[in-house]
């Protein structure tokens, strides 16, 4: 969480919002509902099945799997491999195979943790508790037929202990088709009669539909710029997760390896587009529209060079419609923003805070209490705290405080904007392990509205970008 790249964005005429790439959250409430694909379910699990280096235990019968260490750190590593940024830990794991499924889906309540009062576990019987909690169990014997992506429950001895869970694949008339972790010591595809008195039930996910997702529209969305080959591919919708974009181009930023890619609405037209700030020279390149390769309609030379770890920042500070720019001093913990672009130096707005005691705070700026103004805030990561002001000018103080268990989730991406469209910012984040994303549409939650995966992890070093794309 070293740079933030700082991200602003228009809502619609007069009303303001930013947003800005760094590193957090967690869970899930419904308001609105989003809904989940079946079929993202299955692909999700199948993509398990099928990925050579972490669909089976290692050493083999270790109990060492990437499931269990994914999400229970406490859990013994001894004598177990990492990979993808994640230590291998020895444990049954069905159920963290069946969790960690459902929670790339964006299955709601699957990316709470247990210690956070999240009902799934790393006992198969919580999947159970899960239908019970919500709604959505049934019991072999009630008639119910088992859809994709339900999670299908076991007691092997059928002496009312829950033993194993999997997911469903799908189902005929007769038989049931599952994918299942600790398998064997592995993950594997297997098929059951759906009379097997070995089944208890199955666990409908919440919000699961046999459609596509639906994602809200008319608010921020997100997107991904990738420095090794200098191009950007941005979503118009929340919930894209084949990896298709709605605006993709290249550039030659490649030749650049560190800018600072930056977003906003520019000219006020109620769109964000693109830019950067490159840090060897001090200079900002800032384009009014989408798909611009090394044009620019704003470029202009800053000293800023002299400050090699300034963090640089973009949002509306006065309100006029348009995003400008400025930066935040970790040396001294100072914020220097100006109200117009193509200021070199010189601010409108200057204030000193201690923030420097927090070496890597991640800075954030949004409009918080949807005021058409942005503000400035930050993100703890040691503590996984959110602090985040109304007004510019505040030092250490915060209209907005609270807790999270972010700091257990390592290279988490914190990420800023209003997914709902209500005109008040909030926040999210990227999890670069497994490359979901997971947005919450109040400040202070700790579940999250909007949750899905993609296969953005196998990017290395992409940088996740928010904002309105299509002004719609």
């Amino acid at each position: 969480m070293a740079e933030i790249r700082g991200t602003g964005r228009r809502l619609a005429a007069g009303l303001a919002a930013t947003t800005v790439v760094a590193a957090g959250l967690t869970a899930v409430t419904a308001s609105p509902a989003f809904a989940v694909s079946r079929s993202t379910i299955v692909s999700a699990a199948q993509g398990e099945l099928n990925n050579g280096t972490r669909n089976h235990e290692s050493p083999a019968g270790s109990g060492c799997n990437y499931y269990t260490g994914f999400f229970r750190t406490w859990k013994s590593p001894a004598g177990c491999p990492s990979s993808s940024g994640v230590q291998w830990r020895n444990s049954e794991w069905c159920a963290d195979f069946a969790k960690y499924v459902w929670r790339k889906a964006g299955v709601p309540h699957a990316d709470v943790a247990e210690t956070s009062g999240g009902v799934l576990t790393g006992w198969a019987s919580s999947f159970k508790d899960y239908g019970n909690r919500h709604g959505t169990w049934h019991t072999r014997g009630s008639g119910y037929t088992p859809q994709p992506g339900d999670a299908i429950v076991f007691d092997w001895n059928q002496n009312g202990d829950i033993d194993h869970v999997g997911i469903v694949k799908s189902a005929t008339g007769t038989t049931v088709h599952t994918i299942e972790g600790n398998s064997g010591d592995k993950i594997q595809a297997k098929s059951y009669s759906r009379t097997d008195a070995d089944i208890v039930g199955y666990s409908a996910p919440v919000n699961a539909t046999s459609g596509p997702e639906v994602p809200p529209a008319g608010r921020d969305s997100v997107g991904y710029y990738n420095p090794a080959d200098g191009s950007f591919h941005l979503t118009n919708d929340l919930g894209e997760s084949t990896g298709s974009s709605d605006h993709a181009w290249d550039t030659a930023l490649e030749a650049i390896p560190n800018a600072v890619i930056l977003t906003g609405d520019w000219n006020g037209e109620g769109k964000d587009s693109t830019g950067y700030y490159n840090p060897s020279d001090g200079t900002f390149h800032l384009s009014d529209t989408l798909g611009q390769g090394g044009s620019s309609q704003h470029a202009w030379d800053t000293a800023l060079e002299s400050i090699p770890n300034a963090v640089i920042l973009t949002g509306d500070w006065n309100g006029d419609g348009k995003d400008s720019t400025g930066y935040y001093n970790p040396s001294d913990g100072t914020f220097h923003l100006s109200d117009t672009l193509g200021q070199g130096g010189s601010s409108q707005h200057a204030w000193d805070t201690a923030l420097e005691s927090i070496p890597n705070a991640v800075i954030l700026t949004g409009d918080w209490n949807g005021d058409g103004k942005d503000s400035t805030g930050y993100y703890n990561p040691s503590d996984g705290t959110f602090h985040l002001s109304d007004t510019l000018g505040q030092g250490g103080s915060s209209q907005h405080a609270w807790d999270t268990a972010l700091e257990t989730v390592p290279g988490a991406q914190v990420l800023t904007g209003d997914w709902n469209g209500d005109g008040k910012d909030s926040t999210g984040y990227y999890d670069t392990r497994d490359g979901t994303f997971h947005l919450s549409n109040a400040l202070g939650e700790g579940p999250s509205n909007y949750a899905w995966g993609t296969s953005l992890e196998t990017v290395p070093n992409l940088v996740i970008l928010t904002g309105d794309w299509n002004g719609a």
